[in-house]
């Protein structure tokens, strides 16, 4: 037997599979695989948007992220 096979036989599988279905997915996949994300919410859109826009308007942003307790 192989070092290979000897390794493969010795080791135990892990005691539970974390993802299941992705596992499957790239198993049967011929090229691709699709991954469904989940949707992009608004409130995840405005805390992008202040993030972007909060160093254009305070002129010292790590002082004012400090001072307001975010930093």
């Amino acid at each position: 037997m192989r070092t290979l096979g000897l390794i493969r036989t010795g080791t135990p599988e892990p005691p539970r599979d974390l993802w299941p279905r992705m596992r499957a997915r790239l198993r049967a996949a011929e090229e691709r695989v699709r991954l469904d994300l989940p949707a992009f919410s608004w409130r995840w859109r405005l805390i992008a948007a202040a993030a972007v826009v909060l160093p254009l308007v305070v002129p010292e942003p790590l002082r004012f992220l400090s001072a307001s307790g975010l930093f």
